[in-house]
């Protein structure tokens, strides 16, 4: 019986010493779709000197981010598992990564279905301060940003400058893929080059909030779904802000604001830049659908398609499915070498276009339109004008070229002293006309109207929205 006790004692004093000697990072843990982790708490040093112990994670205290070791190790720590859900980050210094070869913040796993996701779900100000030089090449990969992927998180303030990005799907100078999370008041230079989903500051967003942002300079270039801003928005998403950067595609859904918006929207958003597509290009969105919005929102930027079958519009390459466009305006040229091209969208079909109007020049080598290319079935265009100079074509007119007996519009007018085509249409008005305030009080008693008219000075006297 001695033996047996002494044995027992022994394993006993084992036991005290192995649970004594757990790490105090592991606090629990947590099962989702993003698959099982452990959350580990924010802890930078033991040092009360360091740095990386200044904060609390709290909003009133936050854990502060000031050189290039703290935001690696935030990288490293969310793909250890560490989710910082409620947890506040500042950035308090401008940090450079050139020389650095990224690991973004923030991991898709490798099931489309997110099995092994790692998303970041706190909040990151960068409370104004530049993060410069991110570089990421890594062909045939994807998820690649600053952030890789969050979910529920925020991100503030932030500025990146010269970011160099080369991958395969879903990629963006900010965020890659963000899930119910909010993206403000962030300003992006880069170029990137992907295959799809790709936009200067998210490549993908979903339900989520993308506002008060800015691309200045850059270019992103991809197949499809290739934006400015966005490369996807989508479900319930609402997106504002300006691009200025080079926009090109080399297949379809090309925008200067957004690739391709479904069932989101997008308001008070404004291109400069250029946008270059094959098919599906626009000056704001290349596609717009499912109940996809576009408004108060306009370009000018210079907006050309090389495709054959190719929908090219001053605001919307193609719009569909109970989509619609509310108060937009394009002064941008647009220009196709092939079929469909218009001052505001290049085809519509199940959509709605209320107060408009477009300044730019219209070429095509058929089908150019001052406001529409085509009304496919269900179409319904009201309250605008086109001023713009239209190529002539077999099919070109000063509105729409090519409309069927269903198409329903009303109260759209157009400058026979500049966009006067063969294709006879009504609404013809002269130039003086149109500068009057008797076409401002016409415009603005149309029942669906939903815009305030008065005459600009900015545009020459014709009529603009207040």
């Amino acid at each position: 019986m001695k033996f047996w006790s002494f044995l027992f004692l022994i394993l006993s004093f084992l036991v005290a010493c192995t649970e004594g000697s757990q790490p105090t990072q592991t606090t629990g843990s947590s099962s989702s779709i993003e698959g099982s982790s452990s959350e580990i708490e924010f802890n930078f040093s033991s040092k009360a000197e360091d740095t990386w112990n200044k904060g609390s994670g709290t909003k009133e205290d936050p854990f502060i981010i000031q050189e290039l070791k703290d935001l690696k190790e935030l990288s490293q720590l969310v793909q250890q598992g560490g989710t910082y859900e409620d947890k506040f980050f500042k950035l308090t210094a401008d940090i450079s990564l050139k020389g650095e070869e990224w690991t973004p913040i923030g991991v898709w796993g490798d099931h489309d279905l997110g099995w092994g996701n790692k998303p970041f779900r706190g909040n990151f100000d960068g409370n104004g301060h530049t993060i410069s030089g991110l570089t990421i090449k890594k062909s045939g990969e994807s998820y690649l940003a600053l952030f890789g992927l969050i979910k529920g998180a925020s991100i503030s303030n932030l500025n990146l400058k010269g970011a160099s990005i080369e991958g395969g799907k879903v990629l963006a100078g900010i965020v890659a893929k963000a899930d119910s999370s909010t993206i403000e008041n962030c300003v992006v230079e880069a170029n990137i080059l992907g295959e799809e989903r790709i936009g200067a500051l998210v490549g993908e967003a979903t339900d989520t909030k993308v506002i008060g942002t800015n691309v200045s300079e850059g270019q992103i270039e991809a197949k499809g779904a290739v934006g400015g801003l966005v490369g996807l928005l989508s479900s319930r998403s609402i997106l504002t802000g300006l691009n200025k950067a080079t926009i090109k595609s080399s297949l379809q859904n090309a925008g200067g604001i957004v690739g391709t918006v479904s069932g989101a929207e997008v308001i008070d958003s404004e291109n400069q830049g250029k946008v270059i597509g094959v098919s599906n290009v626009g000056g704001i969105a290349g596609n717009l659908t499912m109940l996809g919005l576009v408004k108060h929102s306009f370009n000018s930027g210079v907006i050309e398609a090389t495709g054959e079958n190719s929908f090219v519009g001053g605001i919307v390459g193609d719009l569909a499915n109970n989509s619609s466009l509310e108060g937009v305006y394009n002064l941008g040229a647009i220009k196709s070498s092939g079929f469909y091209s218009a001052g505001i969208a290049g085809r519509v079909t199940n959509g709605s276009i209320v107060s408009v109007f477009n300044h730019g020049s219209i070429s095509a080598s058929d089908f150019a339109g001052g406001l529409v290319g085509k009304c496919g079935e269900n179409t319904e265009i009201y309250v605008g004008y086109n001023k713009g100079e239209i190529a002539k074509t077999k099919n070109s007119a000063s509105l729409l070229a090519e409309a069927l007996s269903t198409t329903k519009s009303s109260s759209l007018y157009y400058d026979s002293d500049v966009a006067s085509v063969t294709h006879s249409e009504l609404g013809g008005k002269t130039s003086v006309e149109l500068k009057s305030n008797d076409m401002v009080t016409l415009l603005n008693d149309v029942p669906e109207n939903v815009m305030t008219w008065t005459l600009s000075e900015a545009l020459g006297g014709y009529p603009g929205f207040n």
